[in-house]
């Protein structure tokens, strides 16, 4: 790491990964002991319908144990994010080191790029931001009318090379504490989000504990509470009116229904025990290759993975700085979260709370997300004033289709698009 500089209103920490050499002996010789399960006769080599295959799963073994360049991979990840910590406090928890990717629009504009936070989820890192990082910091030719950004990518905490806390109830709220002070340590007291998956969640919690400093938020994944009587009479009402539902939008319930019912297994494992699945993932390199490379595939609209882009995701996780059972804990605290604090919310609360009108909200519809909802039931998130379907794309847009991801925030806050001028004075123009 290198000496100290200053940004902003804190003192930033350049930051390069730099893995020990008895780390990587130490994968190797584990990877060397695996012991494979059997499997049952498939009815086509590459059938998923159990899981992952075990010739994928020894291929990549092999693979990451005897090929795979990891410091090659860290080279190029160091040479093209560029890299900080800082220490933010978090209430409750003391102080924090967070890890994230920051770097600035170099266009010469009369005004002041848009700061736009990006949340990744799990099994996710800051990786996600590597593909986008240029399309959002420069402006192409031609293009000379759409915003540029200024964008900061953090590691959750918890997650890849940031510090996880050491006790129990560090939940929704705190993860937006720690991403809203890495903005203000920057000097950004107004800015935009984008997140997918978990960023999705903690965003809309930004938006509901700081709506006088989140000023929009651009979503690839949302989760929301059907329209019940009880909760939202009105929207319950409306939702009669548009009945029977268009094919699109039955099709979209029933992705979310199939998720429900075949594919959030998981989930109800992370939810609930994350603790007794953190030894599997912590103790075998092979076990966390197999818990999210099946992610990975199943999630994604026919993205062709690579051996080493799986691998280089899956080594940020095996050498983060909490270790790969601590990004686990987010789907447990959300759930159960400590009741001494009021501000804490629950991941319910996020879901079925809609956020201040003040906060514009985009959203932007990929085919192949786990999760998918009618238009009439998204707009019960807030002040929506923006939402597109896409004809590709899946869970991991940013990585999938970034070209698409950044043509919809760029839309959105364009001088034509509903979320112009939220942020005052920084529209990117």
């Amino acid at each position: 790491m290198a000496s100290a500089v200053g940004i902003g209103s804190s003192t930033i920490r350049p930051f390069k990964i730099s893995v020990t050499d008895e780390q990587l002996v130490a994968l190797r010789q584990k990877l060397a002991l695996t012991s494979f399960p059997d499997e049952v006769d498939r009815d086509q080599p590459e059938e998923w319908s159990m899981g992952a295959p075990l010739g994928d799963i020894k291929r990549l073994t092999q693979y990451w144990k005897d090929s795979f360049d990891w410091r090659s991979a860290e080279r190029e990840l160091n040479e093209t994010l560029p890299q900080f910590v800082t220490t933010v406090p978090v209430s409750g928890f003391g102080e924090l080191d967070i890890h994230f990717v920051y770097k600035q629009s170099k266009t010469q504009r009369k005004r002041k790029a848009i700061p736009l936070l990006f949340l990744h989820g799990w099994p996710g890192s800051f990786i996600e931001v590597k593909k986008v990082l240029p399309l959002l910091t420069e402006v192409g030719e031609g293009d000379e009318d759409l915003p540029v950004f200024d964008v900061v990518a953090p590691s959750l905490p918890n997650f890849g090379f940031s510090e996880g806390p050491a006790k129990k109830g560090f939940g929704l709220a705190q993860y937006a504490e720690s991403m809203h002070a890495v903005m203000m340590a920057l000097g950004y007291p107004n800015y935009v989000v984008q997140g997918g998956d978990w960023g999705s969640f903690i965003a809309r919690a930004m938006g509901t504990l700081y709506p006088n400093h989140v000023k929009a938020i651009h979503l690839n994944f949302i989760a929301i509470t059907p329209p019940y009587p009880w909760r939202n009479p009105l929207l319950f009402l409306r939702t009669l009116f548009t009945f029977p539902f268009s094919r699109d939008q039955k099709l979209k319930i029933a992705v979310t229904q199939n998720y429900i019912g075949e594919g959030n297994g998981y989930a109800k494992q992370q939810d609930t025990r994350p603790q007794t699945l953190g030894y599997s993932l912590s103790d075998s390199p092979v076990g966390l290759l197999a818990w999210i490379y099946d992610k990975l595939h199943t999630w994604t609209d026919s993205y062709p993975w690579t051996d080493d882009e799986i691998l280089q995701w899956v080594s940020i996780y095996a050498f983060s700085r909490a270790g790969p059972a601590a990004s686990l804990r987010i789907y447990y605290e959300s759930m159960h979260p400590l009741k001494s604090d009021p501000a804490n919310l629950s991941r319910d609360e996020v879901i079925s709370r809609p956020l201040p009108s003040s906060v514009k909200v985009a959203m932007a519809n990929f085919p192949k997300e786990i999760l998918q909802f009618p238009t009439s039931w998204i707009q019960a998130a807030g002040n929506v004033v923006r939402e597109t379907d896409y004809d590709k794309g899946g869970h991991f847009a940013a990585w999938e289709v970034p070209e698409l991801l950044v043509q919809d925030v760029k839309a959105f806050l364009a001088k034509s698009g509903a979320g112009y001028g939220a942020v005052s004075g920084q529209d990117g123009y």
